[in-house]
């Protein structure tokens, strides 16, 4: 099983939710970001808790595209996510929304169906 970490950066707070499927295992309320004074804080955290579970980290950030660049130092001035051997970061803005798709109409109720496909995406492809 893939453990994700998402991480919602805001002015006021940080929250930081870790899965495991469809377990959570740790919800967080941290700091925000400007009162973070060492600069490899997130990175020291996101190493432990990777050598914790044993298993590299699928690290979502949720940002918008103007605070990505150099956020909480996961990613690089193009706002890209950092990769190492403990975590991958993914930026996702969280305004953005995914466009739902295209449903035959007519043949029935496919509701739990589609519940078991968005299940096996995983938190961060649904």
């Amino acid at each position: 099983m893939q453990y994700t970490v998402v991480i919602l950066p805001s002015p006021t707070r940080t929250r930081v939710l870790v899965t495991q499927g469809c377990d959570e295992l740790l919800r967080a309320i941290l700091p925000p970001p400007s009162s973070v004074h060492h600069e490899r804080s997130v990175i020291s955290f996101l190493q432990g808790l990777s050598l914790w579970l044993d298993a590299k980290l699928h690290v979502v950030l949720s940002v918008d595209e103007r605070a990505a660049g150099f956020c909480l130092a996961l990613t690089d001035e193009m706002g890209l996510g950092m990769r190492s051997v403990y975590f991958d970061v993914e930026v996702r803005d969280p305004r953005a929304r995914r466009r739902r798709g295209q449903r035959i109409r007519g043949i029935g109720d496919f509701t739990d169906l589609r519940q078991l496909y968005l299940r096996s995406l995983g938190p961060d492809e649904n």
